[in-house]
């Protein structure tokens, strides 16, 4: 076929239809599909919510048609994509009873939403062409299709390279996902296949799905604590400076652990001077809450007051058993840590020892 040479053989040729655009929008087409398959599927339950036996599944397909029917049925000459959107809320508000909107039922959409996503009871390639018709009917004002129209195919065919609405394929490794190339963008931006660079400054490149993992576990960069910073240790460290940090700091960690072991000495000595002194008022309330208790039972106008002194002594007396099982559960703590501690400046002291004889300077070798 030649180039038309007039005006009127050009609109013949776009009135046949032949070198029209058809892009459209990728993401407003899916998203027009999801909303068909939601609100086919709430009617689906909706009515048959107070069936026993009815199976929402099975009025997918009839439901899909009547709404697919009704929506296009509700195309004007003034139409607009928002309009779509009310008309579909409008037909699936229709379909509620007076029983809808409970938990079970909300669960069962959800079910049935999952189910028909997958292409069980409304073939995706239908919701597609569906979606696809509807937003060329309400879709008047162009903003989510292209329908430029050209003089010839050649033409029609190097718009299309550079059409906004075009099918583009996500270039992130392992993302199989075809976005119209208005939409790339907004697609990159969240797409879970896009490497990013650790914000932690690790140097990795980690997928967006995965980033967040790789942050908390294996990034060499997330922020750490010294083994030993309850001891004193104000340095901070990552996960991987975490281990050179202890090699360079033996000595200073060392001396936090003689002053560690040092404190341990001075409670341990504090603790068994308590016992002792407990033990001492012990020896001597004993005998005294014998002797009153003897005199009780002897009798006489005391008694009464006798017996309250009993009381009291063996409430005190408990209450110093009790002190004294506390305070040598203090000193079997305090013997464990001593034990730790002592373990601890031989793993240090060595790890100098280690570090002096790398340096021949320090370790007197020429």
């Amino acid at each position: 076929m030649g180039e038309p040479g007039t005006d009127e053989e050009k609109v013949q040729i776009v009135d046949r239809g032949a070198c029209i655009c058809s892009n459209m929008c990728w993401s407003t087409r899916d998203g027009i599909g999801k909303a068909l398959v939601d609100a086919t599927c709430k009617a689906a339950v909706y009515q048959t919510g107070m069936k026993p036996f009815a199976n929402p599944k099975a009025q997918v397909g009839p439901l899909s048609s009547e709404l697919v029917e009704k929506l296009e049925q509700c195309v004007k000459p003034d139409t607009i994509l928002s309009n779509l959107s009310a008309n579909i809320n409008e037909w699936t508000a229709g379909k509620r009873g007076m029983f809808t909107l409970n938990f079970w039922q909300e669960d069962s959409i959800a079910s049935l939403q999952a189910d028909v996503a997958r292409g069980d009871g409304w073939a995706a390639a239908d919701v597609s062409r569906a979606a696809r018709t509807l937003l060329l009917a309400y879709d008047k004002r162009g903003l989510a299709h292209c329908e430029e129209a050209f003089a010839s195919p050649e033409e029609l065919l190097a718009h299309k390279e550079v059409c906004a609405f075009r099918p583009v394929e996500c270039q992130n490794r392992g993302c199989v996902q075809v976005v119209g190339a208005n939409s790339a963008g907004a697609h990159d931006a969240s797409c879970p296949h896009k490497l990013l660079k650790c914000p932690q400054g690790c140097g990795a490149d980690v997928k967006r799905a995965a980033l967040r993992e790789h942050m908390a576990t294996e990034c060499d960069m997330k922020p750490a604590v010294c083994p030993y910073k309850e001891l004193g240790c104000q340095h901070e460290v990552t996960a991987g400076t975490v281990e050179a940090h202890c090699r360079e700091c033996a000595g200073t960690h060392l001396k936090l652990v003689v002053d560690w072991v040092g404190r341990l000495s001075t409670e341990a000595v504090a603790t068994e001077a308590r016992v002792r002194d407990i033990k001492l008022l012990l020896q001597g309330v004993v005998p005294k809450v014998e002797e009153t208790a003897a005199e009780v039972v002897a009798g006489g106008e005391a008694r009464g007051r006798l017996a309250g002194e009993v009381r009291e002594l063996r409430a005190s007396l408990n209450g110093m058993a009790k002190a004294v099982t506390a305070l040598e559960g203090e000193m079997k703590t305090q013997k464990s840590d001593m034990k730790l501690a002592i373990k601890t400046m031989d793993r240090l002291a060595r790890a100098q020892e280690d570090m002096v004889k790398r340096v021949p300077m320090l370790s007197g070798k020429s």
